[in-house]
């Protein structure tokens, strides 16, 4: 869970959007300073076409969100394990079948109670303040059911393998079929076993370079594959096309405007 507050420098013209990228948590928005504009492809954003909301539920997607930068916005980001979902929420990640819905269309009016207590509260006090409310959501639904043991089996499987494993050895672990494991996955999630484990990678990877950025170094994208299991550069820069929109060296130039080797 993340208060942020962040001024914007440069002239909205010139500003690109910031993508919200596709990753293993579902992310929930409390926007405090007014409704986020989000846009499903960039040319949606470029004519500020989209939707807004004040409490941005982000579904378990595989595309980025484009994402408006108003000269000032704060609030509070909540990072939510997917299969918490049933609890936090009261329904399955595979509900939330938008890429982007009001958080009070999706949980009910508590949320938009608490966003109006978040944004009334003094900053430092907001993301205990959410925290807090959202136990108080999750406790009513302390009996919906839990996700199938398979399904938790095979995110546990994934997850330490960074995405690597194949889908067969992971359905031969939790003693299903690959297909039947998918459809149990897909049930649950949205996005079947094999979507997963391309995700978790992509993931591993983007984690890889945000590291060398933060550090101050170059990042090495042939390196990058190669720890992560890509054949080659190349199909690295394929799976942030399909996962960002565009490709490392563009994502790094309109985040940080930096550049890669």
């Amino acid at each position: 869970m993340i208060e942020y507050s962040v001024d914007e420098a440069v002239e909205g013209a010139r500003r690109p959007p910031h993508r919200g990228l596709p990753s293993t948590t579902l992310t929930v928005v409390f926007a405090t300073s007014g409704p986020l504009l989000c846009s499903a492809d960039h040319e949606s954003w470029a004519g500020r076409r989209g939707t807004t909301h004040d409490v941005c539920v982000g579904a378990f997607h595989t595309q980025p969100v484009y994402l408006q930068r108003p000269d000032h916005q704060d609030g509070v980001q909540v990072g939510l394990h997917p299969l918490a979902a049933r609890r936090v929420l009261g329904l399955p990640a595979a509900a939330l079948t938008d890429l982007t819905q009001e958080g009070e269309a999706v949980a009910g009016s508590s949320m938009r109670t608490l966003w109006s207590r978040a944004g009334s509260a003094a900053p430092g006090e907001r993301a205990r303040l959410i925290a807090d409310g959202l136990a108080s959501v999750a406790d009513r639904h302390d009996r919906a059911p839990a996700p199938r043991r398979e399904v938790l089996g095979a995110w546990n499987l994934l997850a330490r393998a960074r995405g690597t494993m194949t889908i067969t050895d992971v359905a031969f672990r939790v003693g299903l079929s690959s297909r039947h494991l998918s459809s149990l996955v897909r049930a649950e999630l949205g996005i079947g076993t094999k979507q997963l484990a391309d995700l978790m990678r992509f993931e591993a990877a983007h984690s890889d370079l945000v590291a060398a950025l933060d550090r101050g170094d170059r990042p090495h994208l042939a390196e990058i594959a190669h720890a992560r299991g890509y054949a080659d550069h190349a199909h690295l820069d394929r799976a942030y096309q399909r996962f960002t929109g565009t490709s490392p060296s563009g994502w790094i130039a309109e985040e940080h405007g930096a550049t890669t080797a």
